[in-house]
């Protein structure tokens, strides 16, 4: 049995919008056999669904297609473009959010804190995906350790940013801070705000050489789909 590369099992999710693990799987047990690892998915998968996400046509319209072209994922795949069946996000090209999980984290044994973290992806394979899954989890506990407000920097509203600059500016003037360096030290705590209120911009409680815009962009490499914290909540008793 030959190596499996990831160019190959990239090459097969294009093929058939099958999870990265059952692309690996189907290529090993074809010997690196590119059609032989399409018939291999095709019979351990849901075709109509993998149409589905791939396109965004109907569930209908997507059985019609694979009963045209005689079972065959790729001729299927291909009539629905030709039909014109395929939503507007995929005739557009862009990649539409239509999966994801909600993770819930409870912290202690008093059970007074909880945090939530959405996450979302493109397909159902990647949904039910442990990697995902733990990443999902990784997350909640973040929030519900250190407390992020915001997601990202850009996720900041405008008003909120501005009152925290003119904060920091009027910080280092009382401080007699001569006013030639007030940009750089605003610039200096701003930075120091993010780490502290921003989750992307958070050091991993498990690893403060990493922050979680790395495991972010670690799951977005491991499961190969745009992979999005949409939103986070915490919530103590009481609050």
């Amino acid at each position: 049995m030959g190596t499996v590369s990831m160019d190959a099992i990239k090459e097969l999710r294009a093929k058939t919008a099958a999870g990265i693990s059952l692309c690996k799987e189907a290529l090993e047990a074809s010997d690196n056999d590119m059609q032989k690892a399409i018939e291999y998915i095709n019979s351990r998968s849901d075709v109509v669904s993998r149409l589905h996400n791939m396109t965004g046509a109907k569930i209908g319209l997507c059985k019609i297609a694979l009963n045209d072209a005689d079972n065959d994922f790729e001729g299927a795949l291909k009539l629905i473009k030709e039909r014109g069946w395929e939503d507007e996000i995929a005739k557009s090209g862009e990649k539409a959010v239509k999966e994801g999980i909600i993770e819930a984290y409870v912290h202690g044994a008093d059970k007074k804190l909880v945090a939530l973290a959405e996450i979302t992806c493109l397909t159902d394979f990647v949904a039910r995906n442990d990697n995902l899954r733990n990443f999902a989890h990784e997350v909640a506990m973040q929030i519900a350790a250190m407390g992020a407000k915001y997601i990202s920097r850009e996720s900041i509203p405008a008003d909120i940013l501005d009152a925290q600059k003119d904060l920091f500016k009027k910080e280092a003037l009382a401080e007699g801070k001569p006013e030639n360096i007030l940009d750089k030290i605003v610039e200096g705590k701003l930075s120091k705000f993010y780490e502290e209120n921003c989750l992307l911009d958070q050091k991993w409680i498990k690893d403060d050489t990493r922050t979680i815009k790395e495991l972010l962009d670690e799951i977005i490499n491991k499961t190969g789909e745009p992979v999005e914290i949409r939103r986070i909540l915490l919530w103590k008793l009481g609050d």
